[in-house]
């Protein structure tokens, strides 16, 4: 069984796409979709413990799923614990996101990777596949090259079995996207953002703040932020979830004696 979800929500068109490419290569009868019942961008891997959740079945043209009142993560628990409990993931695909995902501070923040970073926990693989946008994009036609894209992708780890040592990937794609796009396997960039608060004053003269950031400029060869926006290539991003190695614990009790 392949799981479907995301965080910009189950109406989002990105997640039409992914489904759509899923379907393609593994047949609409191994796909279902569980996401959130609107946007949750940046929730990071957060659980809702704090109040009830809802999971309603959805009918949309060309697609069915539930609805999940709550976060990327809460979808693959939702779907893993019962709505599909007995049933066997195989796979957890995520997106895909409106907006890149790549860099560390991304990594970190996006519900899209936090949804297959969950999956990781549970001993499923995942893909997080999310996509550089600008509001002047022809979007259609972006989304179409992306579908193809993910197509041979996944086609590639259906026949190959998913890489081993590895947890999840992620994956993202420039809005230059075509037939002719190098997919390349990257490290991760430190930061694509150069981060700063804004501080402003409210009508009643009350400080507030926002926070704020910017694209850096200087990338590093090699990471996912270099491969997308500098070499306009598709950056795939293989990520582990491990326990500590030997030699780290040593050094920790070095350090407590």
């Amino acid at each position: 069984m392949i799981l479907i979800t995301n965080d910009d929500g189950i109406y989002s068109k990105g997640i039409r796409v992914l489904y759509d490419a899923a379907v393609e290569v593994y047949g609409k009868g191994a796909v279902n979709v569980v996401a959130p019942t609107g946007p949750r961008s940046a929730s990071g891997m957060s659980l809702t413990f704090h109040k009830p959740i809802r999971a309603d079945r959805v009918v949309l043209p060309g697609i069915e799923g539930y609805a999940v009142s709550g976060t990327p993560a809460d979808c693959v628990y939702m779907a893993h614990y019962k709505l599909f409990r007995g049933k066997k993931i195989d796979l957890i695909l995520s997106g895909v996101n409106k907006g890149t995902n790549a860099g560390m501070d991304g990594i970190e923040s996006s519900g899209t990777v936090s949804a297959v970073k969950f999956g990781a926990v549970c001993h499923i693989n995942g893909i997080a596949f999310s996509l550089e946008l600008a509001e002047q994009d022809d979007i259609n036609k972006i989304f179409a090259n992306t579908k193809a894209q993910i197509v041979k992708i996944l086609t590639a780890i259906k026949r190959n079995g998913f890489p081993k040592g590895i947890d999840m990937l992620n994956v993202n794609i420039p809005d230059t996207v075509n037939s002719k796009t190098k997919i390349e396997v990257c490290t991760i960039e430190d930061s694509l953002f150069s981060k700063f608060v804004v501080q402003k004053n409210d009508p009643r003269h009350d400080l507030y703040y926002w926070l704020w950031s910017s694209r850096k400029k200087k990338l590093k060869k090699g990471s996912d932020c270099y491969a997308v926006y500098i070499e306009r290539a598709t950056s795939i991003t293989p990520i582990s979830l491990s326990d500590p190695e030997e030699r780290q614990m040593a050094e920790v009790r070095r350090i407590i004696g």
